[in-house]
């Protein structure tokens, strides 16, 4: 005999039932929150370094503008201030650098094919940064290192 709906009903209501879904819940949750942390934090990886990359590409290009060769006929243009503006293109997204972690390079040599050389403003940063993730001293890797590096043609 086949049962009927209020007694399919009355046996899924019993007290054997009752919390079940609150246990899986409880049981599912810690795991959720921590894919919803990785998630969310490697999104913040991959911001980052797309701020690096474009700071790197503004300092190069700065670094290769006339006013910025570094060069005893021009005193005004030093590295400290090809630094400062890698820094504060950082910093407008939040990102705060350590100046010693910019490299300059403006005697950077460019193959323009043909056997000629020309010579570019090279950039490149290294930033460090830590994870999100509560749990993450105990793994293995607790910090992603981000680089970036960029290289403009000399307009001098």
């Amino acid at each position: 005999m086949k049962p009927t709906p209020d007694a399919i009903g009355t046996r899924l209501r019993d007290g054997s039932q009752r919390g079940a879904v609150l246990v899986e819940f409880a049981l599912v949750l810690p795991l959720l929150a921590l894919l919803f942390l990785t998630v969310v934090d490697m999104g913040l990886v991959v911001h980052e370094s797309q701020v690096l990359q474009n700071a790197a590409r503004e300092g190069a290009r700065f670094s290769a503008l006339p006013i910025s060769w570094i060069d005893p006929i021009n005193p005004v243009a030093t590295e400290t201030a090809i630094r400062q503006r890698v820094t504060d293109y950082c910093q407008q997204e939040g990102i705060v650098l350590d100046p010693g972690s910019i490299t300059i390079r403006q005697q950077y040599p460019i193959d323009v094919g043909g056997g000629l050389t020309a010579l570019g403003s090279e950039v490149v940063i290294s930033y460090e940064r830590p994870f999100l993730i509560p749990g993450a001293p105990l793994l293995p890797f607790t910090r992603v290192r981000l680089s970036s590096r960029a290289v403009f043609r000399n307009f001098y």
